[in-house]
C-alpha cells in the first residue's frame, strides 16, 4: 500500500520471539510500541496482573531492537507506578529504545470502579514525570507526555505529545474513529471557558474529560500571553 511507517501497538511480550519478529518484518512492520509500566518485575507484573510479563517485554524489546525496529514504548502513568518513573525512564534509555511516552491514565469501563485508587493528581505526579523526562532529554532520546495540559508544562512544553500524534483514523476491534484528533478534542477531553485566556489554547487538548469530575479545575491555570514590547 505504499507506507513508509507501520507500527505495531502491542503488550511487547510475543517480542521476545525470534520467529515473530521475523513475521513482524515479513509483514512490512517498521516499529513496535511496546508498553511497559514500571522498572521492576515486581511493579510491572502487579499492574499487568501476569507473572512473567515484565521479563517477556524486556526480552521483547531486546529482541526487536536487534532486529531492526525502532522501538517507541508507552507507560501508563497511574497511582501505582507514578513514583517510579524516573527509575523506568533510566531502564528504557538503558535498554537502548527511540522514544517513550507517559500516558495520564484515561479511566474507562469498570476502571471507573476504582478511579480513586488508580488516578493521582496531576500535581503529585508530574514532579516525578518531569524527572523521568529529565532522563530521556539528556541522553538524546525523545520523550513525552499524554494528557497532561500545557499549563502544567511549563519548562516541557516540547514534550506534549498531543502536538506530534498524527491526526486520522483509528480501528481497534469494534471501534472505528473517522479522526482520533477530533474524538480527543470534542468527546475525549476537556477544557473549561477559563482555558481560553491560556496562551495555549489553541494546542492544548485539556485533560481526560473525567479527571475535572474527580478533582475538579483548581491545579489548572492559564498560562498568560507573552508580553509584547513596544518599540
Amino acid at each position: 500500500l505504499g507506507y513508509s511507517c507501520v507500527q505495531v501497538q502491542t503488550n511487547g511480550r510475543r517480542l521476545s520471539s525470534a520467529e515473530y519478529c521475523a513475521e513482524l518484518k515479513e509483514a512490512g512492520v517498521t516499529e513496535v510500541s511496546p508498553a511497559l509500566h514500571g522498572s521492576t518485575a515486581a511493579l510491572h507484573d502487579r499492574l499487568t496482573r501476569a507473572p512473567g510479563s515484565f521479563a517477556q517485554t524486556v526480552a521483547g524489546i531486546r529482541r526487536a531492537k536487534s532486529a531492526g525496529f525502532r522501538i517507541l514504548t508507552n507507560t501508563v502513568v497511574t497511582s501505582l507506578n507514578y513514583r517510579d518513573l524516573p527509575a523506568l525512564a533510566r531502564l528504557l534509555v538503558y535498554l537502548g529504545v527511540d522514544q517513550y511516552q507517559l500516558a495520564f491514565v484515561h479511566v474507562i469501563g469498570t476502571a471507573w470502579e476504582k478511579r480513586f485508587e488508580i488516578v493521582p493528581r496531576k500535581t503529585d505526579a508530574l514532579p516525578y514525570m518531569k524527572k523521568a523526562l529529565d532522563e530521556g532529554i539528556k541522553a538524546g532520546v525523545p520523550c513525552y507526555t499524554e494528557a497532561v495540559p500545557y499549563c502544567l508544562m511549563k519548562g516541557y512544553e516540547q514534550c506534549v505529545a498531543e502536538a506530534i500524534i498524527p491526526e486520522g483514523p483509528v480501528a481497534d476491534a469494534g471501534l472505528y474513529l473517522e479522526n482520533y484528533a477530533d474524538y480527543r478534542r470534542n468527546s475525549g477531553k476537556a477544557k473549561r471557558p477559563d482555558c481560553r485566556r491560556c496562551r495555549w489554547d489553541a494546542r492544548c487538548e485539556g485533560p481526560w474529560h473525567e479527571y475535572p469530575e474527580l478533582y475538579g479545575w483548581d491545579e489548572f491555570k492559564p498560562v498568560p500571553p507573552p508580553r509584547v514590547r513596544k518599540k
